[in-house]
């Protein structure tokens, strides 16, 4: 016989938009509520940051989401400045009149990105923030033809 795991409750805010997206996701996919929508949710985020621990590193990109705000924006450049990472290129796109992308591609060790990853995406008003780190062989590095 399976043991059953010991549940925990626990509260949590957000805002009432996000909320109202989660719950047309819980009907759309037929969870029978929220708790195993998040549980799922929970799984993919903690085997997603599995993966990316497992990853050699070497290089990555990682896409932001957030709020134009100019503190928020010199937070972002200030982290970009201060990290053990080097930012070799940023993009960055207006989505919307309140909310920006920005793309970096980065070179460095995997721990020091996943730091500079971590940073980022734990500034407040950063809505997203996906980090797909890969390895280059080295082979490629004076290959480059352009």
């Amino acid at each position: 016989m399976r043991k059953q795991s010991e549940l925990r409750r626990f509260g949590v805010s957000i805002p009432k938009e996000l909320l109202d997206q989660f719950d047309l996701l819980v009907e759309a996919k037929g969870y029978v509520g929220r708790s195993e929508a998040i549980r799922d949710a929970m799984r993919l985020y903690i085997s997603q940051w599995d993966l990316e621990r497992s990853q050699e590193g070497g290089a990555a990109t990682l896409s932001v989401v957030y709020r134009h705000k100019a503190k928020l924006m010199a937070e972002l450049t200030n982290a970009q400045h201060g990290s053990n990472t080097n930012v070799i290129s940023t993009l960055h796109v207006h989505l919307t009149p309140s909310h920006c992308l920005e793309v970096l591609t980065v070179r460095g060790e995997r721990k020091s990105i996943q730091k500079f990853a971590d940073k980022i995406g734990g500034l407040s008003g950063v809505e997203f923030a996906r980090l797909f780190m890969f390895s280059v062989p080295e082979s490629y590095e004076h290959n480059h033809s352009h």
